[in-house]
């Protein structure tokens, strides 16, 4: 059975929130990832765990009072709680991500959080009646996915496909797809393009992304 949830701005969450996470070659990925899968039930599936994610978006990025510095922090927070940050940041950076510390990793993981939140927060302002319905889950191998469709008065629904794995006792988002497309992957070939026109060297993406968020 499908429950409905009013999400006016959530595409746009998919899209930003999402705009990190990956398919299925992030599977690969994020087994060899720090994240540590441990044997142990997670406390509610991984349906509810959108269902929250959404309602949350509502309340902490739609009200048109907020400023946008609340509407970008509010967000992170967001990704912060429901979003494997470690395991997407390798994800995105592809092999690269083997030739930095770990120092390195946290800041570019913190840096895209940010980069993320300064590119789509503010689309939720602009939210106006439509729903996020959320589907059925399946398992496939050791990872859960959640389907969703974001409904619109004035066009076709957009599919949108969650992508969990537990960790320890709860369940987070590996990867985010939108109609077909993988947006950990379209992240990790913009990415990947900016590190090999600089030689191989992460720091100029780290670099880039600090520039754009002011840091």
């Amino acid at each position: 059975m499908k429950s409905r949830i009013a999400i006016p701005a959530l595409a746009a969450a998919i899209v930003s929130v999402t705009g990190l996470m990956a398919g299925p070659a992030f599977a690969g990925n994020a087994t060899s990832a720090s994240s540590h899968t441990v044997e142990v039930a997670a406390s509610r599936s991984a349906t509810d765990v959108i269902k929250t994610l959404a309602s949350e978006a509502i309340v902490g990025l739609t009200d048109q009072s907020l400023s946008n510095d609340t509407r970008r922090q509010n967000f992170v927070a967001l990704m912060d709680r429901y979003f494997a940050m470690d395991v997407i940041s390798r994800f995105v950076l592809g092999r690269y991500w083997r030739s930095i510390s770990e120092e390195e990793l946290n800041e570019f993981a913190d840096l895209l959080q940010d980069y993320l939140a300064l590119n789509y927060a503010s689309q939720f302002k602009d939210f106006n009646g439509e729903q996020f319905v959320v589907g059925d889950e399946k398992q496939q191998n050791k990872d859960t996915f959640v389907n969703s469709q974001f409904v619109r008065p004035d066009g076709p629904p957009v599919s949108i496909v969650w992508r969990l794995r537990e960790f320890g006792d709860e369940y987070k988002i590996i990867d985010v797809t939108v109609e077909g497309l993988s947006m950990g992957i379209t992240q990790r070939d913009e990415f990947t393009a900016v590190i090999q026109k600089n030689g191989g060297e992460v720091s100029a993406l780290t670099e880039n992304l600090r520039a754009k968020v002011g840091k």
